[in-house]
């Protein structure tokens, strides 16, 4: 590692200049990413303002690409210093995203050869999911298919995730809201071939009102909290089957995990009696350099006076049915 982090100023030099990476060499010719404003920066991972944050490791590149809210990219080499943000969504201003929407909870998967970009897109007039595509991670990534709405165009819905079977069909898990609903789930969809549109009608994994230690306050009295956010597919051990998701302890965010009876989407679904970490959210798992689960969460706090979302990194244990924290990322 230590041979990571004296690379990095070599390296953030030459991103600098080039702000475009990722992937084969390209040429003047090729797509590079669009650095937003024009600039780019270089940041440290303690002081960083990354909501619902979500990372990937390329090994081709050697490099760590993080995205976020506002559909933005980071990059690192090390975890621990990252340059950005960069512009890497170039959606259909036909479809129903419209010119200038507002992309939240953005999460990059491989599949096939191709990545692809999922996320929460709030317009005047939808609040819903949409998937982009794009043949490297660092995009452009573009609509799959302009016509399509994914979701009930009613629904209020967001923090899509992608899993797939044993039979490679794509499915999209995510959230329809609990102040719509008065009660938040986690649901699921399958995609067809392309995942550019559903096939047939979500089902519901489970409910906010069956976490166990989800609440908020009200009058001073204790009440069932609506919110469930953030859903996240998790394998541990053998035939251990999760999803993560982010609900409330009270004032505070906190990450629980529910298991599958049955290892398969449909449940029964149990939701774990203690949440897995308090005052963190938006929970996700990637694989470091050297194969580690890595955890990576958002922790809201206060520095120098201004309200920030800093992503948090904890290593994992895969190996049990049930996942396992290991403590504090060392960078």
């Amino acid at each position: 590692m230590v041979k990571k982090v004296v690379f990095t100023y070599v390296w953030v030099l030459f991103m600098l200049v080039a702000c475009g990476v990722g992937g084969k060499k390209v040429n003047s010719e090729e797509w590079k990413m669009q650095p937003v404003a024009g600039v780019c920066d270089t940041v440290f991972v303690d002081i960083m303002d990354v909501r619902n944050p979500f990372v990937r490791y390329v090994r081709e590149d050697d490099c760590y690409y993080m995205v976020g809210d506002g559909g933005y990219m980071w990059v690192s080499k090390d975890l621990c210093s990252w340059v950005g943000p960069y512009n890497v969504i170039d959606h259909d201003t036909v479809s129903w995203v419209g010119a200038s929407p507002v992309i939240t909870s953005p999460e990059i998967h491989e599949f096939a050869n191709k990545y692809y970009c999922m996320a929460t897109i709030e317009t005047a007039e939808h609040h819903s999911c949409a998937m982009f595509v794009a043949d490297r991670i660092t995009g452009p990534y573009k609509t799959i298919d302009s016509e399509s709405f994914m979701l009930d165009t009613a629904e209020v819905a967001g923090f899509p995730t992608f899993c797939k079977d044993e039979y490679d069909y794509g499915y999209m898990i995510y959230n329809h809201s609990g102040e719509q609903s008065g009660d938040g789930t986690v649901q699921v969809v399958m995609l067809n071939e392309n995942f550019g549109r559903r096939l047939g009608e979500a089902f519901v994994m489970f409910r906010a009102s069956q976490v166990p230690w989800s609440y908020k306050v009200e009058n001073g009295e204790r009440v069932k909290s609506s919110v469930i956010e953030s859903p996240y597919i998790v394998y541990s051990g053998k035939d251990g089957f999760g999803v993560l998701f982010t609900a409330y302890a009270g004032d505070e965010k906190a990450v629980g995990v529910a298991y599958s009876e049955t290892s398969m989407l449909n449940g029964p679904w149990i939701i774990e009696e203690e949440p897995l970490l308090r005052g963190y959210g938006s929970a996700s798992l990637f694989d470091d350099y050297d194969g580690t689960p890595v955890m990576v969460v958002s922790k809201d706090t206060i520095i120098n006076g201004v309200e920030k979302s800093v992503p948090r990194f904890f290593k994992t244990d895969l190996q049990f049915e049930k996942l396992q924290i290991k403590g504090n990322y060392k960078f």
